[in-house]
């Protein structure tokens, strides 16, 4: 009898020659992805059915983001517009266009030197410094920033104003409030930034911790903020690291990623109680629950925003639960649960799952202060010889991963590889 494959390929959506995946996004039941030529592509989970919805755009798709309330994709298009698809009615022509500036005029202007981020609610614009030709002068800048949100409602609660930075400056994250970005000064010193964007308006406050250029801490190739002031880096091509975003940088974990450079990662957590432990070790294999696995944004949004409106807005005599599904959080009614469970619940290092992929085609996973290999791309049998003989990673792109521990979309120089954990039915949706 022959072994049973731990993984299996589930399907790759392809890419043209020279348009690489530039936005990935995963959801319970869709996988949407972004090229550099602007074509986004949808693929339909419990249906196995690829959607194009959208051939060719005027510039790249540079962002990606979901809201479950809406149940709404927005797709960044470049910094022009923004795409919003709803899942009820998928289709190319079906979806509403958000102008990101007031003008065309003020698009030709800034178009050159901004970088867009999405949450799920709103859009993050930085004007980065153009660096001169032919010169390597750090200078201090103040660059133009705007925070605006999708739903007219909430036009009030829009955000511009200036950040003092770099003109060598390269920026990681945004969680919705905060701004996360590494500059670069004279004599090889960085500095680790974050602005949170709303407070910018009364309390003009930037965190900024110093790196200079003998610290332990080398290249950053990627970072991103986590929930309870913390930050993920990886430096020095596998060095990954947990640190507070404190006057010390204070470090709470690291781990040598087991394999080569580490190309993407995904961060993911897992609700925690004594009835309901989701993640079971058993041979080594990781069975993960799709009511139970969620991602940093939706922890940030949560007690950010949620726990406000909560205490704010609902009568003391209203009992609370909590409602997960894979990405995003729901707060809804339930008799049995007292509010104190949403006022008191954790996040913490103990939840945290890193998802990660390296160079070679491994898909690591750390936990507890643990790594373990789930499996290796260059392994999985159905997909062909002729790709892995190509290899996955030659091209030298920026290449992205996505997991709920369930499925793992990972984009490549042939496309996006989705890879199944093979005790799971598609239609069961069990995701």
């Amino acid at each position: 009898m022959s072994k049973k494959e731990a993984y299996l390929l589930e399907k790759l959506i392809e890419i043209h020659f020279a348009d690489p995946i530039s936005s990935l996004k995963l959801t319970n039941d869709y996988m949407i992805m972004g090229t550099m030529m602007g074509r986004i592509s949808l693929y339909d989970i419990p249906n196995q059915k690829i959607i194009v919805l959208s051939a060719l755009n005027s510039e790249n798709i540079s962002d990606i983001s979901y809201n479950d309330d809406e149940n709404s994709f927005y797709v960044a298009v470049g910094d022009e517009e923004i795409k919003v698809y709803k899942t009820d009615n998928l289709g190319s022509e079906n979806f509403q266009s958000i102008n990101v500036y007031e003008s065309d005029n003020k698009h030709t202007q800034n178009c050159e030197n901004a970088y867009l981020l999405l949450s799920n609610e709103s859009l993050f614009r930085i004007q980065l410094a153009q660096i001169d030709d032919g010169t390597l002068a750090i200078i201090d800048t103040d660059q133009e920033y705007e925070l605006k949100y999708f739903n007219p409602k909430d036009n009030n609660r829009n955000y511009t104003g200036k950040l003092p930075m770099t003109n060598y400056s390269v920026p990681f994250d945004f969680d919705g409030e905060n701004f996360l970005w590494v500059e670069f000064l004279k004599s090889g010193i960085r500095k680790i930034c974050r602005a949170n964007i709303p407070l910018m308006m009364t309390q003009k406050e930037v965190y900024k911790k110093e790196l200079d250029k003998n610290c332990e801490i080398k290249h950053i190739s990627h970072a991103k903020l986590l929930s309870d002031n913390k930050i993920f880096i990886v430096h020095s091509l596998n060095i990954c690291e947990i640190r507070m975003l404190d006057k010390d940088f204070t470090l709470l974990e690291r781990f040598t990623h087991k394999g080569e450079e580490v190309y993407a990662f995904d961060i993911l957590y897992e609700d925690l109680n004594e009835n309901n432990n989701i993640v079971n070790k058993n041979g080594g294999n990781i069975k993960a629950y799709k009511a139970n696995i969620f991602n940093e944004q939706t922890i940030n949004e949560y007690k950010n925003k949620e726990i406000i409106k909560i205490e704010e807005n609902l009568a003391n005599n209203i009992n609370l639960g909590t409602y997960v599904e894979n990405d995003q959080l729901r707060i809804k009614s339930d008799t049995n649960i007292k509010q104190t469970t949403i006022k008191d619940k954790s996040f913490d290092n103990r939840n945290l799952l890193i998802v990660t992929l390296d160079i070679n085609g491994n898909i690591n996973l750390y936990k507890n202060k643990s790594e373990v290999t789930l499996f290796n791309l260059y392994n999985i049998k159905d997909i062909s010889q002729d790709i892995k003989d190509k290899q996955f990673f030659s091209m030298g792109y920026a290449y992205y991963i996505k997991s709920n521990l369930n499925y793992f979309c990972i984009s490549s120089d042939h496309g996006c590889f989705i890879i199944k954990k093979n005790d799971i039915d598609n239609k069961s949706n069990n995701i």
